[in-house]
């Protein structure tokens, strides 16, 4: 099968997968080690092509991370640059603090959720380290997309701790994304810049003037008196 740009053994795109499966690996082994280390991780892990499968997944669409996993559309899907960029700013802002072990870099926000998304899903398809994307998650099927979450979401390890209310987080601040305006919104000018992708998903007409105010009152009646 061909990636994206070639053939899915790219030996760039596959040592970038490993690096971050790798941080991913470190990072969650020594979450809740008291003899982590401050070594830091190998390399950071691939957190844009994290996030597109996320949006992929949440919201399939004509894009490559929708294609990729085996269900996508003859439309605009959640895989925009708008929603990726205002994703990582959402898990930036959302998560500052990190989130992953001393040896995993300490890595907060976007970067611990890329981490410990690709963990899972090396966890979940081995085989995913290779592909035309560098994050193992975007190379998942959309099923084994959906069998991360399901791990994530009942692994006892995080039970009391900050990733029980991340995990959760991470589907559903992917789909205000995907349907919000940002896909189409230069953040600078404060301004819309074409349609955007939530408002073509909900076939939405866009923003209206309103209505003309009423003129007069009906057949004469401006009162009613008991």
């Amino acid at each position: 099968m061909d990636g994206i740009d070639g053939p899915v053994w790219n030996r760039r795109r596959f040592l970038a997968g490993m690096t971050g499966t790798a941080a991913a690996l470190v990072g969650v082994t020594c979450l809740f080690s008291t003899e982590a280390t401050a070594r830091p991780a190998a390399g950071a892990p691939p957190v844009r092509d994290t996030i597109g499968g996320i949006l992929a997944f949440v919201v399939p669409g004509n894009d490559p991370y929708s294609r990729r996993q085996g269900m996508s559309t003859d439309r605009v899907g959640g895989a925009t640059d708008g929603a990726a960029a205002s994703l990582e700013r959402t898990f930036d802002h959302a998560s500052p603090v990190p989130l992953l072990g001393r040896a995993a870099g300490n890595l907060p926000g976007a970067a611990a959720v890329a981490a410990l998304v690709n963990m899972y899903a090396v966890t979940v398809d081995a085989r995913s380290v290779a592909g035309p994307f560098a994050a193992p998650f975007a190379n998942l099927s959309h099923a084994a997309k959906a069998r991360v979450f399901e791990l994530l979401d009942t692994d006892p390890q995080f039970s009391g701790t900050m990733l029980t209310y991340v995990v959760n987080a991470i589907p559903t601040l992917a789909a205000f994304a995907a349907y919000s305006e940002v896909s189409a919104f230069d953040p600078g000018r404060r301004v819309l810049t074409g349609r955007p992708a939530g408002w073509e998903l909900t076939r939405y007409d866009g923003v209206g003037d309103g209505w003309d105010e009423f003129d007069g009152y009906y057949r004469g009646v401006d009162r009613i008196e008991d």
